[in-house]
């Protein structure tokens, strides 16, 4: 066999080995942990679940201890319960209990702990609870509900109000809010679900869970809690719930170890889940660890390996770098030949361009302007929006002016004699004629230009063209962004003048600066520029001893940077 064949089967076997011991020690490693999990479980949801029967029977001697109260049966006998309700406040308040208050036996509320509120409670009836009519038959009542005044759940706990006689003349309530009890169950990690006998869930970690049945409710048992009020206006759904087994369940498609507790106080189940994928992700871990110990070795064989190798090829390097070495300078001569070339084409061609230009110009220039004044003149007669009449063969009108616009920029090269000027003056100007175009695209044009300048030598005119080429671009690049920002600013620094524009559109890309200054090379759709403007930007730039600069903003948009020399005082 080939030496080269026998290697590349000995890597072969070596990858297919290396992914049998991967993927059997995850699978070994998963069930591992999967059944550590099931067994550490149970503590846990037990845990839960005598945490949430301490929370129901925290208060449970606070009705009894008032029922026994001579006060509380003072009132219900006289009537006069005025004076009960800022003792229930003061109790309520310094027990932590959400609501105590005091029922007569038509089940109206006769004193209540929030009778300054405006949702009070006194006044209201409530003999369709269980807890009242458990009370009223001498028993202690227990029952979890949602708030038929309030709206908000609770767990309730009654005892009834007895004279010496034995005599029931009312009852005592207390009501124990449950949401800080939902609340108290988040943060641990895992999904916990309290469900009472029907598998409506009362309390979660979840809360978008609350109120959500794990089983079909039954007509009998709708119409009970109907007639209960249980969970007043709030609205019953069921659950994406899928037992798998006894330590199994799937909860809206998620594949969860399941462990069950159940209440003492309440005939209640505590359903604490773990994700399995929690477990699988332990085990990959395990294994990427592993697998990466090994590539690591690997990985250090191999250098080691290499590191002979280079040490014997040291004396072949040196000639094949000679020879590197003259076939990159031959070729950085046969670059610089083509660049200089095309540098050399691209002049020719732009010259006579800008002759062509000139003519083209001259002869459009004065059609053009009449055809606009004649679709201007029948709007005006006709009392259409600008541009509303024929608005296709306005906007053609409006794009061959734009191309004629580039042509006679290209084609003035001899406007002035270079001189010295104030640069703020210029970029004024240059802001003045772009600013309706702002304002027409709906882009923000902001200016921050410093008035203690130093000159700069160049024709004026020709860099007001630069500024306004850089706007406008910054404009239509904006076009789409939201919001539109176009910013100007001018400054010092040192002995140069700095420009920059910068937009918050879509960017360069990855263009650069050498790929826009090409001339014909445009971004823009067809009709819409003709990829000269950057061109003769940069060339203007160049004249006056500058450099032009472009590069993408971190947050969005480009940003071109012109920086001058500064020149103190100036021609006269």
């Amino acid at each position: 066999m080939d030496p080269s064949h026998r290697r590349g089967a000995y890597i072969l076997a070596a990858i297919v080995g290396l992914s049998v011991f991967a993927v059997a020690s995850y699978l070994v490693l998963a069930a591992f942990f999967l059944r550590s999990e099931a067994a550490q479980t149970p503590e846990r949801a037990q845990f839960f679940a005598s945490s949430i029967d301490d929370a129901l029977t925290r208060l449970e001697h606070l009705p009894y201890v008032l029922s026994i109260d001579e006060t509380t049966l003072a009132s219900l006998v006289t009537g006069n319960s005025a004076e009960l309700n800022p003792i229930l406040a003061d109790i309520a308040q310094r027990a932590g209990a959400e609501f105590v208050y005091v029922l007569d036996l038509q089940g109206k509320t006769v004193a209540s702990s929030n009778y300054r509120d405006a949702d009070s409670l006194v006044g209201n009836y409530y003999t369709f609870r269980p807890y009242f009519t458990d009370a009223v038959s001498g028993a202690s009542g227990r029952f979890y509900a949602v708030g038929v005044t309030t709206g908000r759940p609770g767990y309730f706990i009654a005892e009834p109000v007895k004279d010496a006689e034995g005599t029931i003349h009312g009852v005592v309530t207390v009501k124990i809010g449950f949401e800080d009890l939902s609340r108290a169950l988040t943060g641990n990690g895992e999904l916990v679900l309290v469900a009472d006998e029907q598998g409506v869930v009362l309390a979660s970690s979840d809360p978008s869970l609350i109120y959500g049945y794990l089983s079909p409710l039954s007509d009998a048992e709708r119409r009970t809690l109907e007639e209960q009020q249980q969970f007043g206006s709030k609205t019953l759904f069921p659950l994406d719930w899928e037992p798998e087994g006894d330590r199994r369940a799937r909860l809206d498609g998620t594949a969860y170890v399941w462990t069950k507790a159940y209440l003492e106080q309440e005939e209640w189940s505590l359903h604490l889940l773990s994700e399995v994928s929690e477990s699988r992700r332990q085990a990959l871990l395990y294994v990427a660890g592993g697998v990466m110990s090994l590539l690591v070795l690997t990985v250090a064989a191999a250098i080691y390996r290499a590191a002979q190798l280079r040490h014997a090829l040291t004396i072949s390097n040196a000639d094949r770098q000679r020879l590197t070495r003259e076939i990159e300078e031959r070729r950085i001569a046969e670059k610089k030949l083509e660049s200089a070339r095309s540098e050399l084409a691209r002049k020719d061609q732009l010259a006579a361009l800008g002759q062509l230009s000139a003519s083209i110009t001259h002869e459009l220039g004065q059609p053009i302007s009449a055809m606009k004044n004649y679709l201007a003149a029948e709007e005006i007669a006709t009392g259409a929006q600008p541009n509303g009449l024929w608005p296709q063969l306005s906007g053609l009108v409006d794009r061959m002016q734009r191309i004629l616009d580039q042509l006679r920029l290209f084609g003035r090269t001899t406007a002035s004699a270079d001189t010295t000027f104030p640069v703020h003056a210029t970029v004024d100007a240059a802001v003045q004629l772009v600013r309706h175009t702002a304002v027409d695209a709906g882009v923000d044009l902001r200016v921050h230009v410093d008035r203690d300048l130093g000159h700069v030598r160049g024709r004026p005119e020709r860099f007001e063209q630069v500024i306004v080429n850089l706007l406008r671009n910054a404009i239509e690049s904006t076009l789409d962004a939201d919001p539109g920002v176009v910013t100007l600013q001018v400054s010092q620094r040192d002995d140069q003048v700095i420009v920059t524009v910068s937009d918050t559109g879509h960017g360069l890309g990855d263009l650069q600066i050498t790929d826009l200054r090409e001339p014909f090379f445009s971004t823009k759709p067809s009709g819409q520029g003709m990829g000269l403007g950057l061109a003769i930007s940069g060339q203007i730039i160049d004249e006056m001893g500058g450099l032009l600069h472009a590069e993408n903003i971190a947050g969005g948009g480009a940003r071109f940077v012109i920086s001058l020399p500064a020149i103190e005082g100036q021609d006269v």
